[in-house]
């Protein structure tokens, strides 16, 4: 029996009820879901699996429109992206499709299963039509996610300074980042950091995400910090007509 991956990346005020149970009695076959809140947690689960699928809402409180679109399809160009809105985004979910998205499926339209399981079910028999890369079950497989990432900061309000730290990726999420440093970091402390991501833009052009926020505390030679905003942008000279991957 055929077992599928989908990701689901949905607004903690949304259900994730109604798109599990469209496909309850659709699938031959047995279904893993894993589901986050936001969509810097869904690039950070991207790259530490491959899926079939992820179904996600195009407006999420870190991505918005068309971006939620262009930052899975960057880090997940293999894997077909359904997203989910309300009827009035109708028209920006029909600009996602032909920036790449596989489908869209209004919120109003949940209620009657059929129509968001004939897409799921469309888009993963694309997945098994594909031709299998020789590396595919390997990635699907083992995490590709290292488990420490390079880490500078500085500090955006006084006093000034900066400096390198390690951060212990299984510790970043949406919420948060936990590095380990020597500066004497105090809560309340405003600062700027720029962790080194392991995906690529378009496959070629290395990215870093880079985060502000402010610290939560600091033990042990381990600082917490609450990220408030993040984007990703590329790590090399960008030329104006560059465009950085943001989440806005």
């Amino acid at each position: 029996m055929r077992e599928y991956s989908i990701l689901l990346i949905r607004d903690a005020e949304h259900r994730t009820n109604p798109v599990m149970a469209a496909l309850r009695n659709g699938v031959e076959g047995k279904i893993d879901w894993v589901c986050v809140e936001a969509l810097f947690d869904g690039l950070r689960t991207i790259q530490e699996r491959s899926f079939d699928l992820i179904v996600s809402d195009l407006f999420l409180p870190d991505g918005q429109g068309l971006a939620t679109v262009r930052h899975l399809r960057q880090q997940a160009p293999r894997t077909p992206v359904i997203v989910l809105c309300q009827s009035a985004d109708r028209d920006t979910a029909m600009q996602a499709v032909r920036k790449g998205a596989f489908d869209f499926v209004c919120y109003e339209e949940l209620g009657d299963p059929v129509k968001l399981r004939n897409a799921i079910l469309a888009a993963l028999k694309s997945e098994d039509a594909k031709p299998v890369d020789s590396g595919g079950e390997e990635r699907r497989n083992n995490a590709r996610f290292p488990c420490r990432l390079a880490v500078s900061y500085q500090a955006l309000e006084h006093p000034f300074f900066s400096g390198v730290a390690t951060s212990e990726t299984l510790n970043i999420s949406s919420k948060g980042l936990l590095f380990s440093t020597d500066e004497a970091l105090k809560p309340g402390q405003l600062l700027q950091v720029s962790v080194d991501w392991p995906a690529r833009l378009e496959n070629q052009v290395p990215l870093k995400l880079v985060a502000e926020g402010r610290i939560v505390r600091n033990l042990n030679g381990q600082a917490a910090m609450r990220i408030d905003k993040y984007e990703f942008r590329t790590r090399r000279a960008t030329k104006a007509s560059d465009e950085p991957a943001r989440n806005n």
